[in-house]
């Protein structure tokens, strides 16, 4: 018998805790502030003697593609455009200026 007074009680006080739980709550809301942190940038000068590279992009073009029959003759291709490669990328020397 205890153990199911114990469940009553149970079942009578959880709901009120979740209930009240609530109100509990402040309302009160903090401001909230910025930290703005300057920061200076300076270029790092490299140690003599190292070699810098930088990567240039390759060239690219769009060509329309006519009607037809593929290179080989096997099957009829609508029209479109292709990318094709102009020049392959590339790493390149750096000269500073």
């Amino acid at each position: 018998m205890s153990t199911i007074t114990t469940y009553v009680k149970l079942a009578v006080v959880a709901p009120l805790l979740l209930g009240l739980g609530g109100c509990s709550v402040s309302t009160h809301r903090s401001a909230v502030s910025e930290n703005q942190t300057a920061v200076s940038v300076q270029a790092a000068q490299p140690a003599p003697g190292v070699v810098q590279y930088v990567w240039e992009e390759p060239m690219v073009d769009t060509i329309d593609v006519p009607p037809g029959l593929d290179p080989e003759g096997n099957y009829y291709r609508p029209s479109h455009k292709a990318v094709v490669e102009v020049r392959q990328g590339r790493w390149k020397y750096h000269h500073p200026q």
